[in-house]
């Protein structure tokens, strides 16, 4: 059995979890709320949570919720669940929510049911994999910072060590250096020098060992720059090519730029042209013509008759349906031919008030067009004047619906279709069942 209030409960229930993910919890992190301010905003979302899980133990085991509460009280909880779910980014009015649904909980005891407990335990099984798994992440961070640590150590002891040997391999060559000059000079003293060549053969030949480490490491090095030296090569070739894309670009937009510019040439001269045509005194002649129009059909006898003839059709209205109720006792056919006579004056009522509606509509329409007719001069001096340079766009717009609105026709239609003849045809369906009514009657009389 679906349980309307419920199955609602449970489906704000999702909406409020699902909105709870898409949250930035550090957006009001050093913020505290509440009447003590004893709510943090991570707090407040932790204590929704919370009630949410109470929730869910109430709706799973749906008999038990309906004996413990009543609609009104399940219309409350949704209430309550909808304000909830609307301030979640708003903490300053969501605790009050917040504590309205713990007092409404309260009354349930859901802590102490035993399939609370299960629920319970399975939030606590799912907090001990998420703590697990931050273990995890926290032990290969630390793992990570540590190899980084050890791999800075080793460049900066290698450095060192190059440096040094660098600094040694100078001070052996100015040795070396210097040995030789002593050799030149002291060449009687070959034999007592034996040993110091012997010494310093030793020190020429981790000298070489030295150098040879340090081409090496120059060649590895000259790679590197090599590849460097390619990259800025494709580079160099790469905004080679985006230049002359971007001169062909620009040429296109020259191009362009100077057929937008006899294109404006052109609607200017045939603006300026039209104008000459045209010629404002137009503007005025229709103008006058619209006023003298406007003020004959403006006067009263063309109009008053009409309303004149509309009350007179309705008081003949009235009066035939009075001589109808008052003569109720005449012969069948007699009431019948009466009743008949009702749609005539009503008809005449109908057309009297669509005729008056056409002659006030000219009227409107004249005095309409003479305005539109006496702003066509002003207005098109100042959109020339305030229209930007070689642009008459706005110019010719206005002309056009100008034109559009005075070639309209005064006793154009201003409505759509209207249902006339289905209004006549239910009137006449009802008088027909009121005649049918009236003989019955007649003939039950008789």
């Amino acid at each position: 059995m679906n349980i309307k209030t419920v199955d609602d409960i449970r489906k704000i229930r999702g909406d409020i979890r699902e909105k709870i993910k898409t949250l930035n919890l550090k957006q009001f992190q050093n913020q505290t709320f509440g009447q003590e301010n004893e709510y943090s905003y991570r707090g407040l979302i932790g204590g929704i949570e919370s009630l949410l899980t109470d929730l869910s133990t109430l709706t799973q085991h749906k008999n038990k919720f309906l004996k413990l509460s009543d609609y009104d009280e399940r219309r409350n909880i949704i209430s309550t669940l909808n304000n909830i779910l609307s301030y979640l980014e708003n903490p300053s009015n969501l605790y009050s929510y917040v504590n309205n649904l713990k007092k409404i909980l309260r009354n349930y005891n859901v802590r102490n049911f035993s399939e609370h407990q299960i629920e319970f335990e399975k939030e606590i099984e799912n907090v001990r994999k998420i703590k697990m798994e931050l273990k995890d992440v926290l032990r290969d961070a630390l793992m990570f910072k540590m190899e980084i640590n050890k791999n800075s150590n080793l460049i900066k002891e290698t450095q060192e060590d190059i440096d040094k040997k660098l600094e040694n391999s100078i001070e052996t060559f100015k040795e070396i250096s210097q040995k030789l000059k002593e050799m030149s000079n002291e060449t009687d003293k070959q034999q007592t020098l034996n040993e110091d060549l012997d010494s310093i053969k030793r020190d020429a030949e981790i000298s070489l060992d030295t150098i040879s480490e340090f081409e090496k490491e120059a060649s590895s090095n000259n790679k590197l720059i090599q590849t460097f030296a390619e990259n800025i090569h494709s580079r160099d070739k790469r905004l080679a090519q985006i230049e002359a894309e971007t001169n062909s670009i620009s040429e296109k937009l020259k191009k362009y730029e100077e057929e937008r510019k006899s294109i404006l040439k052109e609607a200017q001269n045939l603006i300026e042209t039209a104008k000459q045509a045209l010629n404002y005194k137009t503007a005025e002649g229709l103008s006058a013509a619209f006023s003298t129009q406007h003020e004959q059909a403006n006067k009263w006898y063309y109009w008053v008759w009409w309303i004149v003839g509309a009350g007179v059709c309705l008081c003949g209205t009235l009066g035939l349906g009075l001589w109808v109720m008052y003569n109720i006792q005449d012969q069948w056919f007699m009431i019948l031919g009466r009743i008949l006579l009702l749609p005539i004056p009503i008809i005449g009522a109908v057309f009297c008030a669509n005729q008056y509606t056409k002659q006030k509509n000219i009227i409107e329409d004249y005095a309409y067009k003479q305005t539109i007719a006496k702003a066509i001069v002003g207005f098109s001096e100042e959109l020339n004047k305030n229209g930007k340079d070689g642009d008459n766009s706005e110019y010719v717009n206005y002309i056009k619906q100008a034109l559009t609105e005075i070639h309209k026709d005064p006793l154009r239609s201003r409505k759509e279709d209207k249902p006339l003849l289905n209004l006549k045809n239910n009137q006449l369906e009802q008088l027909i069942e009121l005649a049918k009514k009236i003989i019955e009657i007649g003939k039950s009389n008789t």
